[in-house]
């Protein structure tokens, strides 16, 4: 198999991997469409849901100087958000995003790449997306000495510390759903107050 075919079914990995990683061939149905792949995450104590947009892809950091060669695509949609390092592709039958994904792994930019998610199984409402990293605040009571051996125990990096609460931390993960789940997976350890992926949110004019 020759490099050029590796590094296609690489990138191709990357990008399903981002919208499908739990999907299997028995759960498709060329007859009705696919119901849209749900997750969910913990807003304090709520449990709340959230919906993969099959049609897109969220691409963070894409206007550094080394993602200036990332071409603009057809299927390309620019967005005016507090947010001008984010855009989305358009996953197309085409493989054209593919091929964006993977010039951009290829050419080892610092692009991040995450599914984009709705709070409602549909694709009109507000986009979220994952670029990274998790938001945790530790219980009130706990000292330095015993947040530090908790880090360590559960082998996670705090970036840095958070002034919204008491004991708050940002905490180092990968984008896209990985975050999701580590959050997740730190909240029902039950030794935290919050545990919540650090949510990009399109804000939308009143």
């Amino acid at each position: 198999m020759n490099t050029t075919l590796l590094r296609r079914l690489f990138f191709l990995s990357t990008v399903m991997g981002l919208i499908m990683p739990h999907i299997s061939l028995a759960e498709v149905n060329n007859d009705k469409p696919a119901e849209p792949q749900r997750y969910f995450w913990y807003d304090g104590d709520e449990k709340r849901s959230v919906w993969v947009n099959p049609e897109l892809i969220a691409e963070f950091k894409v206007q550094t100087e080394a993602n200036a060669q990332l071409k603009s695509l057809d299927t390309t949609k620019k967005i005016n958000t507090q947010l001008p390092f984010v855009r989305f592709l358009k996953i197309e039958a085409d493989d054209t995003s593919i091929q964006a994904v993977g010039k951009s792994v290829n050419e080892g930019d610092n692009s991040q790449f995450s599914p984009v998610l709705h709070d409602a199984a549909s694709i009109s409402g507000i986009k979220r997306a994952l670029p990274g990293n998790v938001l945790v605040q530790m219980k009130f009571d706990w000292s330095q000495e015993k947040i530090e051996a908790w880090f360590e125990k559960y082998n996670l990096i705090a970036i840095k510390s958070l002034t919204f609460a008491p004991n708050a931390f940002l905490i180092q993960t990968q984008s896209g759903l990985d975050s999701l789940d580590i959050a997740n997976r730190i909240y029902e350890t039950g030794d935290v107050v919050l545990a919540s992926p650090n949510w990009w949110q399109e804000m939308v004019p009143r």
